[in-house]
């Protein structure tokens, strides 16, 4: 029985070391000019116009909530695109993704807010802003 609680704070303590690993990692993304990317997501970087990148992969879980509210938001905003990271891992790449589902707000061509895992429509319309 001891065993298994060792197990499982050292699982626990890996998971809060991975949490912090993205924290900063999108953190240090913040200001970053971004370059490269073609398509219509470089197209409307370019532009200097505030953009919404949404990272995912279909087979994640959390993506997959997330995933409806980027599509009613798509409706309703210009310059949201969602990005398969598995078809476009250079995109992804060069914002710097290493988690899905993660949301990039672009703006001027400078990220200006990273946002690793779900967020709420409220949150996403906050920051479209």
């Amino acid at each position: 029985m001891t065993t298994v609680f060792i197990i499982l704070g050292i699982f626990a303590g890996l998971m809060i070391v991975l949490q912090v690993f993205i924290a900063v990692g999108a953190r240090r993304q913040r200001g970053r000019q971004i370059h490269g990317i073609g398509g219509p997501l470089g197209a409307a970087i370019s532009s200097g116009d505030r953009v919404l990148a949404y990272f995912y992969t279909p087979s994640c879980s959390a993506c997959r909530t997330q995933t409806p509210i980027i599509e009613r938001l798509q409706g309703e905003y210009e310059n949201i695109y969602k990005v398969d990271v598995a078809e476009h891992f250079e995109a992804a790449r060069a914002f710097g993704v290493i988690a899905t589902p993660t949301t990039v707000i672009v703006e001027e061509g400078k990220v200006v807010e990273v946002m690793v895992g779900s967020r709420n429509e409220a949150h996403l319309r906050e920051a479209l802003l």
